[in-house]
């Protein structure tokens, strides 16, 4: 029996969007941030983007592969900044600001269609135990976000790679969320737009029940073979209600 259902954030209960526009602010997001904090760089705002992303982006490949999240001082100061000579103790203060502004700033993120009465019926008509189980290198974003559009209150717990040190699919990050519910893997179900984080993570923790619903970002991670399939594919998140829903009328 289904008693939990646990959520991944950007692209399944967000719908994402980036182009060249999202980039371009972003650089003058981070060159605003360092100016009102007052640290210098010998760079304007694209030209120092440009050096401080492929260092981001070197480190979203090496955490790929290892699975290992580090904290935001640590991805901005010794990967992003690493070739630019900047106060490194300042930015090191600093660092969950700049964690917080890439989130929101690279991605355009809006509520998915659906999902804020999802979230109600599985929590006040099913009266399941609801979570995020998310990647991503800020400590406070998802929290905020959860509470910016209205339904943060529907979650019982938050486990997010930023905070436990291991990224989606390491089995660790989706054991931290079973101890934190008391629930055996078998009781959850988790939803998520990847095959390769999102299908392969919780599969190989036992997960009870797994469905995937695609984002702008799965044809961009899920690149490759998987020999892993959800046990529902799904086109509107509400979808997740309404199974749930039929499954228990079941019982």
């Amino acid at each position: 029996m289904i008693k939990a259902v646990m959520f991944d954030m950007g692209g399944t209960l967000e719908d994402l969007y980036s182009d060249e526009k999202n980039d371009k602010a972003t650089a003058h997001a981070l060159y605003d941030i360092l100016k009102k904090h007052q640290i210098d760089v010998p760079y304007e705002a694209e030209p120092l983007w440009k050096i401080v992303g492929a260092g981001i982006q070197a480190y979203k490949k090496d955490s790929e592969r290892t699975l290992m999240e580090l904290k935001p001082e640590q991805i901005w100061c010794d990967w992003g900044f690493r070739d630019v000579p900047v106060d490194k103790v300042k930015l090191a203060e600093i660092s969950e600001e700049i964690a917080h502004m890439w989130e929101t700033t690279f991605y355009d993120r809006s509520l998915r269609e659906h999902a804020a009465e999802m979230l109600k019926g599985l929590k006040e008509d099913l009266g399941l135990h609801v979570a995020v189980v998310s990647n991503t290198g800020s400590l406070f974003q998802v929290f905020s976000t959860l509470e910016k559009y209205g339904v943060r209150q529907y979650f019982d717990e938050i486990t997010l790679s930023s905070i436990v040190g291991y990224r989606k699919p390491h089995p660790y990050i989706f054991r931290i969320a079973t101890e934190q519910a008391n629930l055996d893997p078998s009781e959850c179900a988790f939803v998520g737009d990847t095959l390769s984080r999102d299908v392969v993570g919780p599969r190989r923790a036992g997960f009870g029940r797994i469905f995937k619903i695609n984002s702008f970002l799965t044809p961009q991670k899920d690149i490759g073979k998987f020999d892993v399939e959800p046990d529902y594919q799904i086109t509107d998140i509400y979808d997740v209600y309404t199974i749930l829903k039929k499954e228990q009328e079941k019982q």
